[in-house]
């Protein structure tokens, strides 16, 4: 998708690369399923337990999320991104509905690490800085609290120090979730 959105193909260049996608599209359309293909939502639980040199890829089946290599330490978790042109909101920036997103994978991500399996009830955000494209950022995410089936969380993304996004969230446990 990025090749895609970025290239300075010539007209024809394109046409022949349509051309090919149209052809592995229809290939790849003879036989489908009504939703991507996920990983086991047991994954985030497993990387946890298993260390914090571990580490869970999200959306590795599914190109429209925003791929995060998740470390987990404890009550904690950790990725490094690197968010590109088709994350822009702003001229050169990360658009804010792309932190949302990245917030929400990295609080509930979390939460489910935990063992607790839960949806987002609410997310708030604060947009404290510029999140520069193409730069190394640091997100981290948290737990606050827990009382019953509700879970709080909160996480950030920095760039070189500064804070520029904040989340806060809280998650309520759901009971009989396939997996």
């Amino acid at each position: 998708m990025l090749a895609a959105a970025t290239t300075e193909a010539t007209p024809a260049e394109l046409e022949a690369a349509r051309a090919a996608i149209a052809a592995v599209t229809e290939e790849l359309g003879v036989r489908v399923r009504d939703r991507v293909q996920r990983t086991d939502l047991r994954m985030p639980e497993r990387v946890r337990d298993a260390g914090p040199q571990a580490q869970w890829q999200t959306y590795d089946l599914n190109p429209l999320g925003v791929p995060l290599r998740i470390r987990f330490d404890g009550d904690r978790a950790y990725a490094d991104l690197v968010a590109n042109a088709l994350h822009e909101g702003p001229p050169d920036l990360v658009h804010g509905g792309i932190s949302a997103h990245v917030m929400d994978c990295m609080l509930g991500g979390l939460v489910r690490a935990t063992g607790t399996r839960s949806v987002t009830a609410t997310l708030d955000m604060r947009f404290l800085a510029p999140t520069p494209l193409d730069q190394p950022l640091q997100v981290t995410s948290r737990i606050v609290e827990r009382s019953g089936r509700k879970v709080w969380a909160e996480g950030w993304i920095e760039h070189d120090g500064t804070r520029c996004v904040e989340a806060k969230g809280l998650f309520i446990r759901v009971d009989g979730v396939a997996t």
